[in-house]
C-alpha cells in the first residue's frame, strides 16, 4: 500500500536538510542550481520501496552534479542551490502536474512509494522538498538582483552513457529554448576547446524538457542554460575535478558579458 512510504508532515531530526545552498554570501552574476542533487529519501518513507542500489541509480538523482556545482561555486565565489533529496519524490525540475513528477515508473523501474498517491500526500511532498527548493532559487536570484546583479542560470545535471541501447557520444550538452544566448556563449567555448563532443539540446532539448531553468529564468528574462555532463566522465574525484576546472575556464569570462546580465523578456 502507499500508505506504507507515507511522506511525513515533517522531516525527523536525523533527516538532511531538502536544500544546500553554497557561497551564500556571493555576488558574482551567476547562480548555479542542481535540481537533482541527492538522493536521499526520509526515514519514514522507507526507501520508496526500492533498494539501496536501485537509489544509487540515475533514476533517482543526477551522480555527480551535486559535486560539480558545489565546486563552481567555491571556484567562481557564485552561489550554488542543491537539492538533497531524490527526484523520484516529487522532481523539481517537472511540473507539479506532470505525471512523471512522482512517476509510478522510472526507466523500467517501478516505485511502489508512487503509486495510488494521494492529493494530501502530493501537497506533503510539494511542502517538504519541492517548494523549499524552488523558493531558495528564487530567493538567490532576488538577492543577487538587489544587490545589482542580474544573474544567469546555470542548471547542472548528467545524463548516463546510454539509454534504451542507444549510445550516447557527447561527453556535454547545452540546453536551451527561445533564450539562447548563454547557450551560444557555452557550446562557442566548448567546441573551441576542440576535444569535445558537444551536444545543442542533445541529450534532451530545452524546447521539450528543462522546467527550472524556465521556470527561474525565462520567466524572469535572465539568460539560462541547463548544462548536462555524461555520467561516466564524473564517475571519480578526478573527472569531477576536471569538469569542475573546464567549466570554471569557460563560465569565467562569461561573468563580464554584459549582454548576458541584460534582462530580456520572450
Amino acid at each position: 500500500m502507499a500508505s506504507d512510504f507515507s511522506c511525513p508532515r515533517e522531516l525527523a531530526a536525523a533527516d538532511p536538510v531538502p536544500v544546500e545552498i553554497s557561497q551564500p554570501d556571493a555576488v558574482r552574476p551567476l547562480l548555479l542550481i542542481a535540481d537533482h542533487g541527492g538522493n536521499a529519501v526520509p526515514a519514514a518513507m522507507r526507501g520508496l520501496g526500492l533498494s539501496d542500489a536501485d537509489l544509487s541509480r540515475h533514476i533517482a538523482w543526477d551522480p555527480g552534479a551535486a559535486e560539480v556545482a558545489a565546486g563552481l561555486s567555491e571556484k567562481l565565489s557564485a552561489t550554488a542551490v542543491i537539492a538533497k533529496y531524490s527526484r523520484l519524490i516529487a522532481d523539481p525540475n517537472r511540473p507539479l502536474g506532470d505525471a512523471a513528477c512522482m512517476p509510478k515508473v522510472s526507466d523500467g523501474t517501478d516505485i511502489p512509494a508512487n503509486h495510488h498517491i494521494t492529493a494530501d500526500e502530493r501537497a506533503r511532498r510539494a511542502a517538504l522538498f519541492y517548494w523549499p527548493y524552488h523558493t531558495a532559487v528564487d530567493a538567490e536570484t532576488a538577492r543577487l538582483r538587489q544587490v545589482g546583479h542580474a544573474p544567469m542560470i546555470v542548471a547542472i545535471h548528467s545524463f548516463t552513457p546510454d539509454y534504451q541501447d542507444e549510445d550516447r557520444p557527447w561527453h556535454i550538452g547545452v540546453m536551451s529554448a527561445a533564450d539562447r544566448r548563454l547557450a551560444e556563449a557555452l557550446l562557442q567555448a566548448l567546441r573551441a576547446r576542440g576535444d569535445l563532443e558537444v551536444g545543442d539540446n542533445q541529450p534532451y532539448s530545452g524546447v521539450d524538457l528543462g522546467y527550472s531553468i524556465r521556470l527561474h529564468g525565462s520567466t524572469q528574462g535572465l539568460a539560462h542554460a541547463q548544462i548536462e555532463i555524461r555520467q561516466d566522465l564524473l564517475a571519480d574525484a578526478k573527472g569531477i575535478a576536471r569538469w569542475i576546472k573546464i567549466l570554471a575556464e569557460i563560465l569565467t569570462p562569461l561573468l563580464d558579458d554584459v549582454a548576458l546580465q541584460t534582462i530580456e523578456f520572450y
